[in-house]
């Protein structure tokens, strides 16, 4: 079943961009199956929008994978890109936290570990601590879909995400790489079982 009952605030995004992010959820959650043509006028009613966002929308997810141009078909959704997606952000994920475990300070480490101990946001944090803006942009446009545009990556939905979360964290402050590469994985593992049980009431407001 199409989400379509508003429940994130996306004000600050651009319609192409709310368009965006609620067919990059719905795509995701396996709402349209592999090969579904996405037809242009029907999108542009269900949405409530005009064709120019939803074309861009359309331009964005193709550059992440999650739609295709066919021949003779038009638009249609990818095989299997939640898995994909799932898989890339966490090998990007790694990359972060071998950024970060080499260029952070010790005041860093602990600020992580802090965030994580009280339900904070640890991981943008980590983002940060990586020093790369380029790779924190991409792996904070694959989080979109999964955390609903705004909700912040490293506060945890379910309790094993917090406890995955500390853990990385308490690696990262050790300065122990190969702990803190093996518990990002199964984070992001952690998040896409989390997003799978939940993924019908995430929505996004688009008009």
């Amino acid at each position: 079943m199409l989400h379509q009952t508003p429940r994130f605030d996306t004000a600050s995004m651009t319609r192409a961009e709310r368009v965006r992010l609620q067919l990059a959820t719905e795509i995701v959650a396996g709402d349209f199956r592999p090969g579904t043509r996405l037809d242009e006028v029907a999108q542009s009613s269900r949405m409530g929008v005009s064709r120019t966002p939803l074309r861009e929308a359309v331009r964005q997810l193709a550059t992440l994978g999650l739609v295709e141009n066919r021949p003779h078909r038009g638009v249609v959704v990818g095989d299997g890109v939640g898995q994909a997606l799932f898989e890339t952000l966490a090998e990007m994920e790694v990359v972060c936290v071998g950024l970060a475990n080499a260029r952070m300070g010790d005041q860093e480490r602990g600020e992580v570990a802090r965030l994580a101990a009280s339900g904070g946001d640890w991981l943008a944090a980590l983002h940060r601590g990586c020093g790369n803006p380029v790779l924190v942009g991409l792996v904070e446009t694959l989080w979109q879909p999964i955390r609903g545009g705004q909700a912040p990556r490293g506060m945890a939905v379910t309790e094993v995400e917090r406890s995955l979360g500390v853990r990385v964290a308490a690696a990262v402050a050790a300065g122990d790489l190969e702990q803190a590469e093996c518990g990002i994985r199964e984070f992001v593992r952690a998040a896409a079982a989390a997003f799978y049980m939940r993924s019908p009431e995430m929505t996004v407001k688009v008009g």
